[in-house]
């Protein structure tokens, strides 16, 4: 925001140096450069336009003769907007203009004395249309550095933090300055009649606006502002247009109040503010067509959206020259919606950016009397009607601050009647109590003022900074004592690292498509404003990320990797702390050798079981000792190389090689193994307990049992195979199970063969041993222990039977 010096001190009366100035700002957080306002040029003038014809050899250009009071030039253009009776600025010969000397030039057959100067070549602008067209009352021959005050006033170039809107506009940085300087800011009060002949009709159906008022001015005429406003504005950065739209920005910079002016007779029947049809279409003043969401504000007429809310107005209703009957608006709309619409239609506007960071709402109604007051003394007309709706009253928040938290803060003793007088320079109202002093924070500060430490900060700052003692941080001699659910995550770290995985680190972003290719359903927390379609969704899985990345090292032909992640996944109402892990390729990058019949490789290559035997070693490593797989009937996992995990009978990953048909979709190799733990519960609530939340190994871990010593066995062990035959359905780890629970001499049960009879049957053949802890075993006992478990697995699982 650009700001002149010479406008500030309307509001204060301040000698101070610019530069002065622009260093105690930049000292209490307002960021500040200082620079003149242009640089005077020599060898220009104020001249009149006498005519303009064509050129007659080249058709984009014209002749204009033109006249200084004293002698007349002829000047060829390309500007557009020039015209008989203008006023204008000539560079005549000699004037340095940027980088170009200005003489003498022949456009085909004519001779052109000067350039017509526009901002963009007096310096005062990055960019202009036309050339600067001066208004009548200025008499030719007028030195155009005095006229304008070029290299005389400063212009204040600031920055400001989102929170600290009440500093855009003039008002708020004198009432900022005035505070560091002890001086008290003048206010201007305006003096304006507003009769109740014909109040504009206002409907609010949506809640997003705080306030809307509404005046209705008749019998304007629209022609250019007096020079001294257009000046002001072109010291701010912003071209003229015509007085009434002149006056909604002028007020808009001077107060903060972001304004707007429709044209009255194209407004259909009453105004209503409420949210946009999804898909409804406006043309805006900027010439575009814009395409709203139900998310976005409009204002509307009873056909039609007028005006983006907050953001730029509609060229449907902008005020031209035969406007002559308008409709003042003054509103406070949702900063956050208004910048949600700016972001996703790309546009930035005083407005919009303005509203992002908070208007004052009871300042309203004096910024736009001040503009009803200029308009009709300016344009002329009259107000007739006038419409505030203002559902919930500002209530300012009492904030108490401790002069022990001051000092406790800052590291300096302010006393608080210095609190006092500091913050009430700031225009705060405070008074002194017992410990401290009462704030009651006015709706210009509403948006930064929340809590005690913000009145700190703002006594700080204005005591001076640097007048803080310098202090060291005390170190605790304590040693820090990391917590449990960290030294848990580090050690399943550190257990992959140490088996030759690479740790990943990924977005938690991912998209819907490879949702639908690995056919699991696509998670319900979505981004409304990203940046990239493929990070739109939040994961509920790590899978998704893993698989990302295994195609990303694809590209570079990076074919045998081995990795994992411990990150988040998130539903709903909680988050999951999990292990991801991926692997593929070769297990070891040996080499083949041959020599005649003897052929041999030392490559070992992934697969089901040493992705299981991996898991299952961190499992064991944490003293898990009941562990059980189950199949798995997740859509992406190949069936039959596909398992849930259990411990301690609670469900706490998968894992599997990914399905090939998925596979081919993805574009990535058949043997593709994933899987993933369940670390940690993190819920939202802070009452929740997370503890107590099954399927989590940390929680299990909390409470798993410790390892018992047990003594060797003395006595030795029978073992004894058996084949069964049973149903082609029976899963093999419901038998193995049954048989290790049968009797108490059953020791270890292994699986050692597995093998189809036909389509509905097939054997099973497992080494059973048996041993008792306080004597050796006979064959008799171990034959009826035999019986009595063949028994009851024929009474357990139909159709089985043991196989001679």
């Amino acid at each position: 925001m650009r700001v002149p010096y010479s406008w500030i001190k309307e509001f204060l009366d301040i000698d101070e140096p610019a530069e002065k100035v622009a260093e105690k700002l930049n000292e209490t957080g307002i960021e500040t450069v200082v620079e003149k306002f242009g640089q005077p040029i020599d060898n220009i003038v104020v001249v009149k336009i006498l005519s303009v014809d064509k050129h007659p050899e080249r058709d984009r250009l014209l002749i204009c003769k033109v006249t200084d009071g004293d002698r007349e030039y002829q000047v060829v253009t390309a500007a557009k907007n020039v015209f008989t009776g203008a006023k204008v600025i000539l560079a005549k010969e000699g004037a340095q203009i940027g980088d170009i000397t200005i003489k003498p030039v022949k456009f085909g057959s004519v001779q052109s004395e000067g350039m017509f100067l526009s901002l963009e070549e007096l310096g005062l602008a990055e960019k202009a249309e036309g050339v600067l067209i001066l208004p009548d009352e200025i008499k030719e021959g007028t030195d155009p550095n005095k006229l304008l005050g070029l290299g005389e006033d400063y212009i204040f170039e600031i920055e400001i933090t989102p929170n600290r809107g009440d500093a855009l506009s003039v008002r708020g940085l004198a009432r900022e300055i005035g505070a560091i300087f002890g001086i008290k800011r003048k206010e201007k009060y305006p003096v304006v009649s507003i009769a109740q002949e014909n109040p504009p009709q206002i409907e609010l159906q949506t809640d997003k606006v705080s306030r809307y008022r509404g005046i209705v001015i008749k019998g304007v005429k629209i022609q250019p502002s007096p020079f001294d406003l257009q000046l002001k504005l072109i010291k701010c950065g912003q071209n003229p247009i015509n007085n009434v739209v002149d006056i909604t920005n002028y007020i808009l910079l001077q107060e903060g109040q972001p304004l707007h002016a429709f044209d009255l007779k194209k407004i259909k029947g009453k105004v209503i503010v409420r949210n946009a049809k999804e898909g409804e279409t406006i043309i805006t003043l900027d010439g575009e067509e814009r395409k709203l969401t139900a998310e976005d504000i409009v204002i509307a007429d009873e056909e039609k959206p007028i005006a983006i809310a907050g953001v730029i107005g509609g060229e449907n209703t902008k005020v031209e020259e035969n406007t002559t009957d308008i409709l003042l608006e003054a509103a406070i709309f949702d900063n956050i919606s208004v910048r949600k619409t700016a972001k996703r239609l790309a546009i930035s506007t005083e407005s919009s950016y303005r509203f992002e960071r908070g208007v004052d709402i009871e300042n309203l109604p004096n910024a736009q009397d001040k503009a009803v007051e200029l308009i009709v003394k300016l344009a002329g007309g009259e107000a007739i009607g006038e419409t505030d709706i203002y559902p919930k009253p500002y209530q300012p928040a009492k904030i108490k601050l401790r002069e022990k938290t001051t000092s406790r803060i800052l590291g300096i003793d302010i006393p608080k009647e210095r609190a006092q007088e500091l913050l009430v320079r700031l225009e705060i109202p405070t008074e002194i109590v017992e410990d401290g002093t009462i704030s009651e924070i006015p709706a210009f500060r509403a948006f930064d003022l929340e809590r005690e430490i913000d009145l700190v900060e703002e006594v700080g700052r204005l005591e001076g900074l640097n007048k803080l003692e310098e202090t060291y941080p005390s170190i605790s001699v304590k040693s820090y004592q990391k917590s449990e659910n960290f030294l848990f995550e580090l050690r399943t770290r550190d257990f992959f690292k140490d088996n030759g995985f690479d740790e990943v680190v990924t977005y938690t972003f991912v998209d819907e498509d490879i949702y639908n290719i690995l056919g699991l359903p696509v998670p319900p927390i979505q981004i409304k404003n990203y940046l990239l379609k493929t990070q739109s969704i939040m994961r509920d899985n790590l899978a998704v990320s893993l698989i990302k990345t295994l195609q990303h090292n694809l590209r570079f032909q990076n074919r045998d990797l081995k990795i994992f992640e411990i990150s988040s996944a998130f539903f709903e109402n909680h988050e999951e702390i999990r292990v991801g892990i991926l692997a593929t390729g070769r297990y070891i990058k040996g080499f083949n050798y041959t020599k005649g019949d003897k052929k041999f490789s030392t490559t070992e290559k992934w697969n089901f079981l040493k992705l299981k035997g991996v898991i299952e070693s961190y499992l064991h490593g944490l003293g898990f000792t009941d562990i059980e797989y189950k199949p798995s009937e997740k859509p992406f996992l190949n069936p039959y190389e596909a398992a849930e995990i259990y411990v301690n009978g609670q469900n706490v990953g998968y894992l599997g090689r990914i399905h090939p048909e998925k596979a081919d979709k993805l574009e990535i190799p058949k043997d593709v193994y994933v899987g993933e733990l369940k670390l940690r519960y993190v819920s939202r609530k802070l009452q929740e307990d997370s503890l107590n939340k099954k399927g989590y190994l940390f929680n299990l871990y909390l409470t798993r049992k410790l390892p018992e010593f047990k003594e060797l066995p003395k006595y030795p062990s029978v073992k004894r195979d058996f084949a069964f035959e049973v149903d082609e359905n029976l899963q093999v780890d419901k038998l193995l199970k049954a048989i290790k629970d049968s009797s108490d001499l059953v020791e270890k049960v292994e699986l050692f063969d597995v093998y189809f009879i036909d389509e509905n049957r097939k054997s099973v053949a497992v080494s059973v041993e048996f041993r008792a802890e306080d004597r050796s075993l006979s064959d008799e006992e171990v034959n009826k222990v035999s019986e009595e478990m063949i028994k009851k697995l024929e009474e357990t699982f139909e159709n089985l039977k043991l196989r001679a």
